[in-house]
């Protein structure tokens, strides 16, 4: 008899959200082919056009989102830390980890 392995239980379609304030709470769209899309795009932009960072958060948060945190005229700074709860959300891993690994990268 063979061996049968289960993980139906973690095969969910819940997607992780982002809280940047009390009322504003967005779904990461962690699917496949959502970060393939994501990766696709993230080739093709000039990572150092500010630009960039829209138009990755509108492809994960969806564009009303990308328009609502747009219109919030936030700091850059504000965007890094939501870039980083981003690519923590749809990596599993806790935002202080993908922080810290940042930071590293970064050299900061």
């Amino acid at each position: 008899m063979s061996k049968i392995t289960d993980i139906s239980a973690k095969l969910t379609n819940e997607r992780p959200k982002l809280k940047l304030a009390e009322d504003k709470i967005y779904d990461v769209d962690d699917r496949k082919n959502t970060i393939i899309l994501l990766n696709q795009k993230m080739e093709k932009l000039d990572m150092n056009d500010i630009n960039a960072i829209d138009e990755m958060i509108s492809v994960v948060l969806g564009e009303d989102a990308a328009k609502e945190i747009n219109d919030m005229n936030l700091s850059i700074m504000a965007y890094q830390s939501i870039m980083i709860a981003i690519m923590a959300a749809v990596t599993g891993e806790k935002y202080e980890v993908m922080e810290a690994r940042f930071r590293r990268e970064e050299g900061i």
